[in-house]
């Protein structure tokens, strides 16, 4: 008996010496490109960008990387979300409701501006952007946009995931952004 005790003190001993980090294999990037403000300016300069040629926008296929497609559930709004509603809160339904206007697009192109910050737990993290867009459409119709985005993440299987969702746009003349689409936060 003395023996069984002796062992799990020294478990314990062993587990509690072990830094947190590698106690949970399931931890999130705190830094560099993994990181939440890392993945938001990604995610926008990546993901939701379309160039002439591009395949067909599959929402899980380029953007699952980015949402829990696996428990979808969260909030997520953006005021220039198509269709009849600009709240949802299911990433499975948010998502593909973008799919349309992205097909119909010849290219859709972004740049970074102002504003970014972000704060990051153990689990949980916010991130906030400022960013401008030029969709152009199929027919050749131009709608550029300034826009400002935030984003709360969840740390998912030692991935960050988006749960929640705010993004507000408006109407800008293209020519006023033209210098900064494809600028990234670090430039």
């Amino acid at each position: 008996m003395k023996n069984r005790y002796s062992m799990f003190a020294i478990v314990i001993a062993g587990t509690l010496a072990t830094p947190a980090s590698a106690q949970d294999s399931n931890s999130c990037p705190q830094e560099g490109s993994a990181s939440p403000l890392a993945l938001h300016e990604e995610w926008i300069m990546k993901g939701w960008e379309r160039r002439e040629g591009d395949p067909k926008f599959n929402f899980v296929e380029k953007m699952g990387k980015y949402y829990d497609v696996e428990e979808p559930g969260g909030v997520f709004w953006d005021n220039f979300a198509p269709g009849d509603t600009q709240l949802f809160t299911d990433a499975s339904v948010y998502g593909p409701n973008w799919e349309g206007l992205q097909n119909a697009a010849r290219s859709v192109l972004h740049g970074m501006t102002d504003g970014h910050h972000a704060v990051v737990g153990e689990t949980v993290a916010s991130s906030a952007v400022g960013f401008v867009g030029r969709l152009e459409r199929l027919d050749g119709t131009v709608v550029a946009f300034d826009a400002r985005s935030q984003i709360g993440w969840a740390c998912v299987n030692g991935a960050w995931k988006i749960k929640q969702e705010l993004n507000y746009a408006w109407v800008v003349e293209p020519e006023t952004i033209e210098k900064t689409l494809g600028k990234m936060i670090a430039q």
